[in-house]
């Protein structure tokens, strides 16, 4: 009856731990950004590449960057996410519900989205992300560039390649990008690129839970066969 019953659960761990793994997609659990740029249809140059990256990145963390918002026009966000020169004026990046306002721009008249979050897959190699919450500020203005926007140019989602060895990603999408200088509904259509480094969330604890039980099941198997 005993070796009955812990058939029985040993059946039952092995078939919860084959349930949960192995996965093919993960969720995000750590990013940053070591590289990035846009090109603008219709401007010059054909790419402008970040020349300032801020101290975190991360972008599944959190909200991130203050918008420049209390920054003179000519200042990038050392708070944001990235920044670039475009025109005269620095573009800093920030994540945000909606946009924070600044001096052309009140706060809150572009909706933003969730804190960033994406999802790794271990076996095609690529990686997706929800970036609507992405804004840029230039020239005291704010501007909705990230994905998720139905306007018929707007990614839905933002996807690239991730390599499973080294880690690295390249991330792409484009943005019908809307503010001041970019009065919608038409905009300014903006392709993105980010670059970096991203690895997936740790094996939830219940598998590490359910994996030590069932040694310890095995154990105990062990010990009443030898005595």
């Amino acid at each position: 009856m005993k070796r009955v019953a812990v058939s029985a659960t040993l059946a039952l761990c092995l078939s919860f731990l084959s349930q949960t793994t192995p996965a093919a997609t993960y969720a995000i659990g750590n990013m940053n950004i070591t590289a990035g740029g846009v090109s603008v249809d219709g401007f010059t140059p054909s790419f402008t590449a970040f020349n300032y990256i801020g101290p975190n990145t991360n972008l599944v963390g959190g909200y991130i960057g203050s918008g420049g918002a209390s920054l003179l026009a000519s200042a990038y966000d050392p708070s944001g996410i990235a920044s670039f020169d475009w025109y005269g004026f620095p573009v800093s990046l920030y994540t945000a519900s909606a946009s924070l306002g600044d001096t052309s721009t009140p706060a809150g008249t572009f909706a933003g989205g969730p804190v960033p979050s994406g999802s790794l897959d271990t076996i095609a190699g690529t990686i997706t992300m929800d970036l609507s919450s992405l804004f840029g500020t230039w020239n005291d203005g704010d501007y909705i560039t990230g994905t998720g926007r139905s306007d018929g140019v707007t990614s839905a989602l933002a996807m690239g390649t991730w390599n499973l060895t080294t880690n690295a990603y390249t991330l792409h999408w484009d943005s019908r990008t809307i503010g001041p200088a970019c009065p919608g509904p038409g905009g300014c259509i903006s392709h993105w690129t980010l670059e970096g480094m991203a690895s997936p969330v740790p094996v939830p604890t219940a598998i590490w839970l359910f994996g030590s039980g069932l040694l310890g099941l095995f154990g105990a198997v062990r010990r009443r066969k030898t005595n």
